[in-house]
């Protein structure tokens, strides 16, 4: 039997993503702030040779670092959040009837019984499929083809783990790993976190309905929900049936216990152990070429 007290990796695996792109921030920002009125000093008083310099190279790349990231994350952001936007759009005008699951018996009644009675939302669909979508106050979409094909004991697995994914609001979630792996994509390890998080919330989530509907409800209903449907793949959300994760899922529900993730690939660890060093280089250059002009950045 899967336990409630299983791993959280993905609860460590996002707040290590967010510690490390704060701590990478906040010293970036202090020295790129120091950095940017060294060099305009330097330029202006010793002329535009200093530009050959390996402290002006050093503070070159940190600030070349810090202003394509950030462009970067701003770019993922304003899509994730145009996406989601769209979404719920979408996801309106496909509503079945006035957009509630109450001209659906069994899906509202598995909501009530999931506690997102006023979160649900089914779409006219074919295709068996059920996501949960929005940042703030996320809500559930369920395809009225889902309710036709799955029992009622398979519905209640699907919406518990979609339960899951509204009070851990994962969309929101999903979206904060993807800029912050983004801003720094010198470190592909970061991106390695984000994946380890959407992996283990995917799998909390089963756990989740394994304990109110037991494993053989969560199977059914894992072998019946496609994948996101093709007008929602754009959007930060989390979707029962991910085909990536499908193997990991049923080894958790077959063995009773989280399985092993995927250790990163080496092409990561060696490209972030390089980018590391490009950091340190540049964060010591210009902390060097920083000292060697006559400016406070701090006033006294």
């Amino acid at each position: 039997m899967i336990g409630a007290a299983a791993l959280d990796r993905g609860d460590r695996a996002f707040w290590t993503l967010v510690a490390v792109s704060v701590v990478i921030r906040a010293v970036v920002v202090y020295v790129a702030c120091c950095l940017t009125m060294a060099l305009a000093w330097q330029v202006g008083h010793r002329g535009t040779g200093v530009l050959l310099s390996g402290g002006v190279w050093a503070g070159t790349v940190l600030l070349t670092l810090s202003v394509s990231g950030g462009v970067r994350s701003a770019v993922h952001l304003w899509k994730g959040l145009r996406a989601t936007r769209i979404l719920g759009q979408e996801v309106r005008a496909r509503a079945h009837d006035d957009g509630t699951a109450t001209d659906t018996p069994e899906v509202r009644h598995a909501a009530e019984r999931a506690g997102l009675a006023d979160r649900v939302t089914v779409v006219v669909s074919k295709a068996p499929f059920a996501f949960t979508y929005g940042l703030f106050r996320p809500h559930v979409a369920v395809s009225s083809g889902l309710a036709t094909a799955a029992t009622r004991r398979e519905i209640d697995a699907v919406l518990a783990h979609e339960a899951e994914h509204v009070r851990g609001r994962d969309p929101l979630r999903a979206l904060i790993t993807g800029v912050l792996a983004t801003r720094h994509f010198a470190l592909p390890l970061l991106s390695h976190l984000r994946a380890v998080f959407v992996a283990d919330r995917e799998l909390t989530a089963d756990r989740r309905a394994v304990a109110h509907c037991g494993t053989p409800a969560v199977a059914g209903a894992l072998l019946k929900v496609s994948g996101m449907p093709g007008w929602a793949l754009a959007v930060p959300a989390s979707a029962m049936g991910t085909p990536e994760l499908l193997d990991a899922r049923i080894t958790q529900l077959e063995a009773g216990h989280p399985p092993r993730l995927a250790p990163p690939a080496r092409w990561r660890v060696a490209a972030s152990v390089a980018g590391i060093a490009a950091y340190v280089w540049a964060l010591a250059g210009s902390a060097a070429l920083i000292a060697a002009t006559p400016l406070t950045c701090i006033p006294a």
